[in-house]
């Protein structure tokens, strides 16, 4: 079998028949390739709604997951039962395009790891939004693309993997957590050695307002700073630390974690810091992050006194809050 497209869903019930028609409308035989759904417990209609779909297809398969684990879990099972050679990633609110058919081709042709796609944006009013390409030339390798174009996509739908690549990794997603995929992609494309470009438009993604890129919680925040942490344990696995692709690894788990500290403040009560610390604590500890200097606009005083003191940090937010609140009463009352 060709390929694999792994579908992890959750409360998808209004988008997972615009996804799955966009799959089958690639003139793909059936044979040639699999859909593997997998609902993460939705509280919805979307497993009868896949189910009914399949009743036309003999090559999808509905796994269901007994607890939601995120879209981590629901990936990894995915693969675990994949039968294709190349596995391709589609979030439920996306689709696939006329493009994924080039990039097998290229990795068919090429003997590839993994091919990077031409993704775009959709936005609200269904208009298209062109995203970056990549302008390398030939067969190059994961640390080549992160070196050129270091933010270009840590999420795991702008590529598709060879699974003999994966089996060989062996570094699957972070379960039970958000930005799961980052590691995925950071540390896949750190191993992968052949890696083009397919031009032809493959992925859209579509604005989803109710995403986790567009919430804010305190899972959320410390999300970010886990990410983080997993960053700056991946970059110390490492056996060259001063590599320019090192740095930029040691330098965006930096990042993440001064995000999450930055985010601290803004969320909506007291009882949120403490969870926040809460499930931080519960996955790591924030107090061997202490040590890190650079980059300086990242491990300031307040992101130090956030990972070093959880009660005076939590005071000051506390104190924050309740000025804003004030703040915004006074501001009502102005209006009347």
């Amino acid at each position: 079998m060709l390929c694999s497209f792994i579908i992890p869903a959750y409360n998808a019930s209004k988008t997972i028949v615009r996804c799955l028609d966009s799959i089958y409308k690639l003139s793909l035989s059936e044979s040639d390739f699999e859909v593997i759904c997998i609902d993460d417990c939705s509280s919805d209609n979307t497993i009868n709604v896949i189910n009914e779909y399949a009743m036309s297809h003999s090559n999808i398969t509905l796994l269901r997951q007994t607890e939601n684990h995120r879209q981590g879990a629901a990936r990894n099972r995915g693969v675990d039962i994949a039968k294709g050679k190349y596995i391709v990633f589609v979030d439920s609110d996306d689709e696939s395009d006329y493009g994924v058919l080039e990039a097998l081709t290229l990795a068919e042709n090429n003997d590839l790891d993994m091919v990077v796609l031409h993704c775009v944006n959709v936005n609200e009013k269904n208009e298209i939004i062109e995203r970056e390409i990549v302008k390398i030339d030939g067969v190059f390798t994961g640390i080549d693309l992160q070196i050129k174009y270091p933010y270009w996509g840590t999420a795991p739908w702008p590529y598709i993997y060879k699974k003999k690549f994966l089996n060989q990794v062996n570094y699957p997603f972070v379960e039970d957590v958000i930005f799961e995929d980052s590691d995925f992609v950071n540390v896949h494309l750190y191993y992968a050695k052949r890696m083009m470009f397919s031009a032809g438009c493959a992925y859209k993604m579509h604005y989803n307002a109710s995403s986790t890129t567009h919430t804010h919680s305190f899972k959320h925040v410390s999300d970010y700073l886990l990410l983080g942490t997993r960053m700056l344990k991946f970059y110390h696995s490492l056996e060259e630390q001063s590599t320019e692709y090192a740095l930029s690894i040691k330098d965006g788990g930096s990042y993440n974690i001064w995000m999450a500290c930055k985010r601290l403040v803004k969320l909506s009560s007291t009882r949120d810091v403490r969870l926040f610390y809460e499930r931080v604590d519960f996955y790591t500890d924030r107090t061997k992050l202490f040590g890190y200097k650079e980059p300086a606009y990242c491990w300031t005083w307040w992101t130090r006194l956030c990972l070093k003191h959880k009660g005076i940090a939590t005071f000051l937010i506390s104190i924050f809050q309740l000025g804003y609140k004030l703040a915004k009463k006074l501001s009502n009352l102005r209006r009347r």
